[in-house]
């Protein structure tokens, strides 16, 4: 990603599209993109490899959301970063393809879930320290996508679909899992 994006970067400043001094913004900015781009298109893949491509995209939608603002376990390269999102996709495609729990069961996982986010996060990180600002901005949004998974679980509830409502309960606790391990991460690394 940092080979095409240091391209990219390179033509465009090549063409006088930017300035020089814009150069290393522009070259994060790419490979930001084509990380993204990549991380997308593989999460297509692994969902059609599966026969799970709406499903995928249940757990890629409220996943990245609740870590966008509540942070969990950040690894220290994007290749580890890649390999762990692939696998906790693949762990929890598996989960709901070979276990169906009963709706009280998965209603229980998912409040314990949404319960242990609360209480991690958000989860700083060192690269990215959270302001106390910023920090009561991200819980407001949480709370908000929470209340959004609150009124999904409870339809899918009533509607008695049970795999989509075990597949957000497992979404939630993996989301859960990555917080409490981002706290333990940071606390021995000294973040």
């Amino acid at each position: 990603m940092e080979y095409l994006s240091k391209k990219l970067t390179d033509y465009i400043l090549k063409k006088n599209v930017i300035e020089k001094e814009n150069y290393e913004i522009y070259k994060y900015g790419f490979e930001s993109l084509l990380e993204t781009a990549f991380c997308f298109a593989s999460v297509l893949v692994i969902a059609a490899f599966m026969h799970a491509i709406p499903q995928a995209l249940f757990f890629s939608f409220f996943f990245l959301m609740m870590r966008s603002y509540t942070g969990g376990l950040h690894l220290k390269t994007f290749k580890a970063c890649y390999i762990f999102s692939c696998l906790l996709l693949v762990a929890c495609l598996f989960l709901v393809k070979k276990i169906t729990a009963q709706p009280p069961v998965s209603l229980i996982i998912y409040a314990i879930s949404v319960l242990v986010i609360l209480s991690t996060g958000p989860v700083d990180h060192p690269n990215k320290p959270v302001e106390e600002s910023d920090s009561k901005k991200f819980m407001l949004k949480s709370y908000i996508i929470i209340g959004i998974s609150i009124i999904t679980a409870l339809a899918l509830y009533f509607s008695g679909n049970k795999s989509y409502l075990f597949l957000e309960a497992v979404t939630f606790a993996f989301t859960a899992i990555t917080g409490i391990l981002g706290k333990i991460f940071n606390r021995y690394t000294g973040s």
